[in-house]
């Protein structure tokens, strides 16, 4: 059973982090700082998940005030890793390239000003979590992770690449919900969880050069020959993709 005590000490670790990482960024403006408070918001968001599993118990929601954080992290970080793609694939686009710098000027200054907000919404999104914990049953847990591994299964062992991004966020989920659980329970659903790793990231650069064309063509910039270089990159992830994918089921599950 995952007991509540578990599930506290992981929520209370999930948001000191988060909150050390809001004031790293705002701080500095380092973009890693943005990253990794993004990946505590999603850490939250996972375990939200789980507590759909509490008998008699609706999910527990992520607070409107820290969607919000996570949405304006998510409008700096779009426009930094956009400058890195028009530098990356030498994509000469001026006033899109000063649109970007002014995103991030003025997100991160509104981010700054709102520091302090910040804190009371991580700590009262705390006490909402803490105040509403329920154990689990392992059954619960075995059951939800196997939902979550068909789901994800139905989209990377197909051709189609419709709900790939969605598929990614199942995939992390499951990687984050597997990080709470005490060690016997997570070595009873013998999950590979490096394969799981290394799937979502095949999929995160295949979503890479994806965005990556859509800025060339868009824009109109670049060559021909380097748009068509680029759709080789990404019809390369594409099948990378379905590579990983094949034999999923062989694959996600540890053999003796």
């Amino acid at each position: 059973m995952l007991k509540k005590k578990r599930q506290r000490k992981y929520l209370v670790k999930r948001c000191l982090e988060l909150r050390s990482q809001v004031h790293a960024f705002a701080g500095s403006g380092d973009q890693e700082a943005l990253h990794k408070l993004r990946v505590e918001i999603k850490k939250l968001k996972a375990f939200s998940k789980l507590t759909k599993l509490y008998k008699g118990e609706k999910e527990i929601t992520i607070k409107k005030n820290i969607r919000k954080i996570f949405h304006r992290a998510g409008l700096i970080r779009e426009a930094n890793i956009n400058l890195q793609m028009i530098k990356q694939f030498d994509i000469h686009q001026p006033a899109f390239n000063t649109e970007a710098k002014d995103t991030i000027r003025q997100e991160t200054a509104k981010f700054r000003l709102y520091r302090t907000h910040y804190n009371d919404d991580i700590r009262n999104t705390a006490v909402s979590f803490l105040n509403s914990l329920r154990p689990v049953h392992n059954h619960d847990i075995k059951h939800w992770v196997n939902r979550q591994l068909k789901k994800i299964a139905e989209v990377v062992t197909t051709t189609s690449t419709d709900q790939l991004h969605e598929a990614r966020k199942r995939i992390k989920n499951l990687v984050y919900v597997h990080d709470i659980l005490q060690k016997r329970l997570a070595a009873a659903l013998t999950l590979n969880i490096d394969y799981l790793d290394q799937l979502q990231d095949v999929i995160g650069k295949w979503h890479d050069t994806a965005v990556a064309v859509e800025l060339l063509t868009a824009h109109n910039s670049g060559s021909k020959a380097k748009i068509t270089a680029l759709q080789k990159e990404h019809d390369k992830a594409d099948k990378a993709i379905h590579t990983i994918g094949d034999g999923f089921w062989d694959k996600v599950v540890k053999r003796d």
